[in-house]
């Protein structure tokens, strides 16, 4: 199969890949710098952030303006080649991010959009954007694309005499401050002077007739939030939507990838968002043609329960899946009914999260994508209104029935065609009606039969087929922003969980219940990606691990954040105090101790907009974000409470280490290829993005990294605050998975569990790769601390003599005990003695 014969990765066997971020500040030119870094790491593949042409000043890659060149910011077609050779010369391979969703559309590089704008639904460009240029609810639009970037009514704006005429390069253009617009060449007024152009901009009448012959609507940016008519990245309306169904559009969009794979410069595709396109199996098989040997890894998010679907022709997915199991194994169910109470009682809250969510995604459906929501009733409104059985189904009702199947959705999508509807994708959306229906009540029962008709691709004739795909393009959109951007926000029990992939209301899984996850993923995607941070993690490995081993002190927890409440309460100034806010910052500076002001202040702004209750992107209240950073600084201005905070999180440390230690030694280990976010290899303390973007002291690592050459043993953990025993252990790991490959990929790379008894088994991991290599890793550091060792604990080895991987000279068999073999880290990795 693909995912075995994909592991050789052209000579080059996925030990691990490192993602980099790519900036103006992190070139390619910096890249190739830290090549030879990674090489001694024990890195396999570098995984890159996307550096196609992006608009200026790109942090991230991903609003690529033109697929066809190397972003210049990042030093362009020299730098790229210079990167490669660095590559080629380290041994490394590389992985790249694909983005097929969509493109920037705000920048005038974009050749494709500038066209559309110009020449409208006959250019040829048309094809590549999914336009809907016959808007049923606004006839006077039909024919135009709305650009919705004026900070102000249209109107207003022309008066103003914002909006000019200017000339580029001989042609006549639109300006607005910096945005610039096409005159159609046919309605392009005449002008011999500088006079003549003064003249033209002086008329507001004639430059809005003007305006009204072009192929767009010029409007307020509000109006985007109900009009839009083009399919967009969630609601960023700069970011518009590619029908990478089209073979044209796929083969302009991905020339440059193919060609990279096709020279053996790239190596691996991480697919970014396909929920996003409209047939995402379809894309993908497409893509597998094309590049038959590269590792394929897909950005889908999978809920609880949930699988990847099998028929995708990659190799899994992006690792949020088995960031989801990784940090709940270090959850302790026994935490959450006290914290649970302690939260609800500190809140004021006691409603259940799927009712947050509920209404968090109304919130998404009524004010962020109302827009999408309305476009897709327009649809169904014009189809039901042909058809003689469906004509008396009202605008309103089916409305309301798509509003309450949005919010009933419990993935983010399902993949019906024509050619085939899966029974996880019957199940999903029988499950979703079922809700729906009892949440809305009034709706016609014979309106939910015909969407579940539309949905099946079982409703005759291209609109219903239109339709379908179109609905299941919307619900990815109303879960994310819904769920990990609004939900996650105002539902703050334990914010280890509120992580991209994670199911805040589950709390925490036993070990047997991460042995089961591990089996299956051994058995079904072996060589899927192991991520324990990414760039658009809400709180780094670290902090999340670390806040996690609050579900073993909920005691300790309650009483320091009700004296802190007690305490802070009157820093709130005379505002109603944000409770979920003030519980979410103790949650933060436990985490992410100690944690600087400036960047409290940046997670707190995101966090309360975010929430969208008091304050939002789209209508903030600066006096009550003003009132929460008064808070802030007030708390640290408060030397009581920050020697407080420091004396509850000084017993933490060790323990939070020893933690983050197991984490990573897991990742490493069990089934899929294990990946480290950048900087991540030392400890990580980064928050929510921005913050987790920030450019990374290589030269600071590779100095550590040096330094440990020549170190005798393990660092110590005790006062280790830099991180020298993750780097150690990073690559002390990576050492084992290149030396020992086929016990990690390949036919020989099982996973099986060992039996652990004794007082403190429910917190040991321990299983055995391919029959070579065992990993015993602790779930409960607090406990083992707090007990001075594990006590009676006992792991039973396979047979055979297992040489000690961290500290040289030490052997065991049999019955071991746990105290014995996790000297180092409270963790231990063994490899069999091959010699006996």
């Amino acid at each position: 199969s693909s995912r075995t014969m994909n592991a050789s990765m052209a000579d080059r066997p996925l030990i691990a890949t490192y993602r980099l971020q790519l900036t103006p500040s992190f070139t390619l030119d910096d890249a190739a710098q830290v090549v030879p870094y990674l090489a001694r790491l024990g890195i396999s593949h570098v995984y890159c952030s996307p550096y196609l042409r992006a608009v200026p000043g790109s942090m991230h890659g991903y609003d690529i303006v033109d697929h066809a060149h190397v972003n210049d910011e990042l030093g362009g077609e020299v730098a790229l080649l210079r990167f490669h050779e660095a590559l080629l010369a380290a041994g490394l391979g590389q992985v790249i991010d694909v983005v097929p969703n969509h493109m920037a559309i705000g920048d005038p590089r974009n050749r494709l959009w500038w066209d559309v704008l110009e020449n409208g639904e006959g250019s040829d460009s048309a094809r590549f954007f999914d336009i809907d240029w016959h808007a049923v609810a606004d006839p006077a639009q039909r024919g135009k694309v709305l650009v919705a970037v004026l900070s102000d009514p249209y109107g207003d704006v022309l008066a103003r005499g914002e909006l000019q005429l200017v000339v580029r390069d001989g042609e006549l253009e639109l300006a607005y401050f910096d945005h610039r617009f096409p005159i159609a060449k046919a309605t392009a007024p005449t002008w011999r002077s500088d006079a003549d152009l003064a003249a033209l901009n002086a008329d507001a009448s004639a430059l809005h007739h003007l305006l009204e012959a072009q192929h767009y609507r010029l409007a307020w940016w509000r109006t985007a939030r109900h009009e839009l008519n083009y399919r967009r990245f969630f609601d960023v309306s700069t970011l518009a939507g590619l029908r990478v169904e089209d073979p044209h559009v796929f083969a302009a969009v991905h020339a440059r990838v193919l060609e990279w794979v096709s020279d053996g410069a790239v190596h691996g595709l991480r697919i970014d968002h396909p929920d996003g396109l409209r047939d995402p199996a379809g894309y993908l098989h497409r893509l597998r043609e094309s590049a038959p040997s590269a590792w394929i890894v897909v950005e889908k998010i999978l809920e609880s329960g949930e699988a990847l679907p099998a028929s995708w022709p990659v190799d899994g997915t992006t690792g949020y899946d088995v960031m989801r199991r990784l940090t709940a194994v270090f959850v302790d169910p026994a935490g959450e009914d006290p914290l649970t109470e302690l939260y609800q009682s500190f809140v004021g809250d006691d409603r259940s999260y799927d009712a947050i969510v509920d209404d968090s995604k109304q919130y998404v459906i009524d004010h962020v994508l109302p827009a999408e929501v309305s476009r897709l009733a327009d649809m169904a409104h014009s189809i039901c209104r042909d058809d003689l059985a469906l004509r008396d189904f009202t605008k309103g009702e089916i409305t309301e029935a798509i509003e309450a199947l949005l919010r009933a959705m419990p993935v983010y999508r399902t993949y019906c065609t024509s050619e085939a509807v899966s029974t996880a994708d019957a199940h999903v959306i029988d499950a979703a009606v079922r809700t729906a229906r009892t949440t809305a009540p009034n709706v016609d029962r014979r309106v939910f039969d015909w969407f579940v008709a539309v949905w099946r691709h079982e409703a005759r004739g291209d609109r219903s087929l239109d339709l379908a795909d179109r609905l299941q393009q919307l619900t990815g959109p109303v879960m994310a922003k819904g769920v990990e951007d609004t939900a996650f926000y105002r539902y703050n029990r334990l914010l280890a969980l509120n992580e991209v992939g994670s199911d805040p209301s589950v709390f925490g899984i036993t070990v047997e219940g991460f042995h089961r996850g591990a089996l299956d993923m051994g058995a079904d995607w072996p060589l899927s990606m192991s991520a324990t941070s990414t760039h658009d993690s809400k709180r780094s490995e670290d902090v999340r691990v670390r806040i996690a081993l609050l579900s073993m002190m909920p005691r300790q927890l309650e009483a320091a954040v009700t004296r802190w409440g007690h305490r802070n309460r009157a820093k709130w100034a005379g505002t109603e105090p944000d409770l979920q806010l003030e519980y979410m910052l103790y949650q933060t500076l436990i985490g992410a101790h100690p944690l600087p002001r400036e960047r409290a202040h940046l997670v707190a702004s995101k966090s309360m907009r975010e929430a969208k209750q008091r304050t939002s992107w789209l209508q903030p209240n600066y006096d009550f974000e003003g009132a929460a950073h008064d808070f802030i600084d007030a708390l640290y201005d408060d030397e009581a409470f920050l020697a407080d905070l420091g004396s509850f999180c000084r017993p933490l440390a060790v323990p939070g280490r020893l933690a983050g230690l197991s984490l990573l030694a897991l990742k490493a280990t069990v089934p899929g290829v294990p990946d480290f976010y950048q900087g991540s290899e030392l400890w990580m303390d980064s928050l929510v993005d921005p913050d987790n973007r920030r450019n990374v002291d290589f030269a600071l690592r590779a100095g550590l990294l040096d330094g440990l050459e020549t170190a005798d043993g393990p660092p110590n953990v005790d006062h280790d605050d830099v991180g020298m025993c993750k780097l150690w252990l990073t690559r002390r790991l990576l050492e084992v998975r290149r030396r020992n490959a086929p016990a990690f990929i390949g036919e020989s790379a099982s996973y099986e569990p060992l039996p652990v008894s004794g007082a403190l088994s429910d917190g040991v991991i321990a299983f055995v790769r391919g029959e070579t290599i065992i990993t015993v890793a602790s779930a409960r550091p607090v406990a083992v601390v707090d007990h001075h060792g594990w006590g009676d604990t006992t792991v039973k080895l396979p047979a055979g003599r297992w040489a000690d991987a961290l500290v040289a000279g030490r052997f065991f068999s049999g019955h071991v005990a746990v105290q014995d073999i996790t000297a180092t880290y409270q963790l231990a990795l063994l490899v069999k003695d091959r010699d006996r």
